[in-house]
């Protein structure tokens, strides 16, 4: 085939695997734990393990390979629109190509996720050296403050091309496997160096040059802009040029410790209190259960995921002289065999639950979506709420709702309308069952890793929105 024409059915799919996501960063030495640690990545913007931009573009390049002129390639233009997690099917498909140039898309269960453009043919630009003296590849990301960002510069070593050639070998057949490398090294130059271990890969202009020679990446900030957390850097390499764009993404943000809640309380105002609080390892719940704590009461807090950060919570409530239970609980299961081990008889329930809230979708409605913010926003809090009054006579419970109820911010429909109906189940529960009282809240955006934003917005302390919550369901317990 010439490469002439297109067509909208797909070339390749791909399910992104674990063994995919270490291949990859063996082959160029990207070892950023937002691909790499599944517990550091559910903190980060993705949600979850993402797959490397360039992985995914250097696959897609090469299933490209035996129908279209690769050896003739001059120029790439890669834009990196969304995450794609590890567990997902991406699929490849050609939007345009003819004897000069190529557009495919990417895209995971219908959403684009990336697009990539090809161009063949011309003379090949001579190779623009930068001078710097080559480093190796840490063993973890370099940490950089915004202060340092402007106006760095440096070189590294290339891992030896063998491996990446193999990930991609047509593609290296085509272009040769140093190039690959040199492509390879610019998610190593982002992840691991600029901006590092808070980055996140935006686009890639590639000039492909005369030259494919050398053994090491070159690279200069040229353009850092702190209000919008851009990063815009020059490399050099084996056999091409390129204008590397990413953003410096937000740092997990820091639990409020013991001693900071502590103070806010009064010495034994909670003593009477036995709380159940699900959702317990970060944001609200670290925040409620450690107020709690401060106050004299009896804690437990669940966990879906992260059971290290659970236990740090638990750890610093006992270091603090507090009481503290940590359970595994997960919404979608039945909740009398998950908490059967609970040493205490619940008089209060703070319902912290949650799936991602803000997330990829390929429709404006989806019913899946929304299923699974019913069963943890209505479902489990109904089923929590009962199995409590089993062992406690009388329970206040915390329904969280959200002011996005009356916002509607883009994207989030499955998460309003389940939160509209959570106020009316807890509203009905509370009217109806003897001995249940439900304190409903419409939270603004409160600052955890979930509201975090590359752009910042404005956000409230976990501690100080629910003090005042916790002494209200203690008063009327």
């Amino acid at each position: 085939m010439d490469g002439a024409g297109s067509s909208n059915a797909p070339l390749a799919s791909r399910v992104w695997s674990q063994e995919h996501q270490a291949a990859f960063a063996q082959a160029t030495g990207d070892v950023n734990p937002m691909h790499m640690d599944a517990e550091v990545a559910r903190r980060t913007l993705a949600g979850g393990q993402a797959v490397h931009g360039v992985h995914a573009a250097l696959w897609a390049l090469d299933a490209c390979a035996d129908a279209y002129p690769l050896a003739r390639l001059s120029a790439l233009q890669m834009r990196f629109e969304r995450f794609v997690l590890v567990g997902d099917r991406s699929t490849l498909v050609v939007d345009g190509a003819d004897a000069g140039q190529m557009r495919l898309s990417l895209s995971v269960d219908g959403v684009r996720v990336a697009t990539i453009q090809a161009v063949f043919g011309g003379e090949r630009q001579r190779a623009q050296p930068m001078e710097a003296e080559a480093v190796a590849i840490p063993a973890e990301p370099v940490t950089m403050e915004p202060g340092t960002i402007a106006g760095a510069a440096g070189a590294f070593r290339l891992p030896e091309p063998e491996a990446i050639a193999a990930l991609v070998p047509r593609l290296a057949h085509a272009i040769g496997a140093p190039r690959v490398a040199a492509l390879g090294g610019l998610s190593t130059l982002v992840g691991m160096f600029v901006p590092g271990l808070h980055s996140i890969l935006s686009k890639i202009d590639v000039t492909l040059t005369d030259a494919a020679e050398g053994s090491s990446l070159a690279y200069a900030v040229k353009r850092f802009q702190p209000m919008l957390q851009s990063v815009t850097t020059q490399a050099t390499g084996p056999g091409l040029d390129a204008r590397v764009e990413s953003f410096v993404r937000p740092r997990p943000v820091e639990q409020e410790s013991w001693a900071e809640l502590a103070g806010l309380v009064r010495p034994g105002e909670f003593s009477d209190v036995s709380a159940l609080i699900v959702g317990g390892s970060r944001g609200l719940g670290a925040a409620t259960a450690k107020l709690l704590a401060a106050g004299g009461g009896a804690v437990c807090i669940t966990y879906a995921s992260g059971a290290s950060e659970a236990d740090a919570v638990a750890r610093e409530i006992r270091d603090g002289g507090g009481r503290c239970q940590v359970l595994r609980y997960d919404a979608a299961q039945p909740v009398g065999p998950q908490l059967e081990s609970l040493a205490m008889q619940p008089s209060q329930l703070y319902h912290f639950a949650t799936p991602r809230i803000f997330r990829q979708k390929r429709a404006p409605f989806e019913p899946a979506c929304f299923e699974e913010m019913m069963r943890v926003y209505n479902y489990a809090f109904y089923d929590l709420s009962l199995f409590c009054l089993e062992r406690h006579d009388r329970l206040a419970a915390f329904y969280p709702s959200t002011t996005a109820i009356d916002e509607a911010p883009r994207d989030t429909l499955e998460y309003v309308m389940a939160k509209t109906a959570g106020e009316t189940l807890a509203t009905t529960l509370a009217r109806t069952i003897p001995n249940l009282r439900i304190v409903i809240e419409r939270l603004p955006r409160v600052k955890t890793d979930q509201t975090a934003t590359i752009f910042p917005v404005p956000a409230a302390p976990p501690g100080a929105l629910m003090l005042p919550i916790i002494r209200r369901l203690s008063s009327e317990a």
